[in-house]
């Protein structure tokens, strides 16, 4: 079935619910994932509440524009779209990591035509390959599930969740950076500060950001070559 984007179905609160849509499965898929291949479920999250997992909604979001605007290509653009999307948005990722705060959440380094173990050409074909299936199989319902998510109910439900979660990044960058600063010694400068490091000590952000781990610490370790 072919869809096509328009201006009706690509509105802020349509887009905004499907990024958030796209955050929790991303926590559901990579506790799938764990499970299948550790024996165990694990949570991987990226802000301080809820069970949000940003890349994914971000990637929802993009996976769901490109294939509206190029569904009359082939698989095989719109497959390569899906992976240049994925693996942007990775490295991007990554990078503000590992230059902002000086930390890893994954780890790539064993994998074959890997860039500097921040994406890897064998990610790069699993997010075209997860691109493609949504394409085919999700835009779909995509597409219904906007048709339902109409009206003035739903534009200030996405106003106030919007609220809460600009809070909640604001918040997870906050603590992410004092996490950062008590790791290298730099002690609170002022209350609110403080007030982090007493609600958000080292144990619970280590706990709540499990796969996060220091730059130098992997140094003296040797490296972890954890994926996601």
């Amino acid at each position: 079935m072919k869809q096509k984007l328009t201006a009706a179905r690509a509105t802020y609160a349509n887009l905004f619910w499907l990024f958030m849509i796209g955050n929790v499965l991303g926590v559901v898929v990579e506790g799938v994932w764990c499970f299948l291949r550790f024996g165990h479920w694990e949570t991987h999250v990226v802000t301080i509440w809820g069970p949000f997992c940003l890349i994914y909604g971000i990637g929802a979001v993009g996976f769901y524009l490109v294939s509206a605007l190029i569904n009359e290509k082939g698989m095989l653009t719109r497959f390569i779209a899906f992976a240049a999307i994925g693996t942007a948005v990775e490295y991007a990722a990554s990078a503000l990591l590992e230059y902002g705060l000086h930390m890893r959440a994954w780890d790539y380094s064993n994998h074959f035509g890997n860039i500097a173990g921040r994406v890897s050409l064998q990610m790069a074909l699993i997010w075209g390959a997860l691109g493609a299936i949504f394409s085919y199989l999700l835009v779909p319902l995509i597409q219904k599930l906007f048709s339902l998510l109409q009206g003035r109910p739903w534009r200030i439900a996405a106003a106030c969740v919007t609220v809460f979660m600009v809070l909640n990044i604001v918040l997870t960058a906050m603590c992410l950076v004092r996490w950062k600063d008590r790791h290298e010694g730099v002690p609170p400068r002022n209350r609110v500060e403080a007030f982090i490091d007493a609600t958000y000590p080292d144990d619970k952000m280590e706990t709540r950001f499990c796969e996060w781990s220091f730059l130098d610490e992997e140094s003296r370790a040797g490296g972890n070559g954890r994926g996601h």
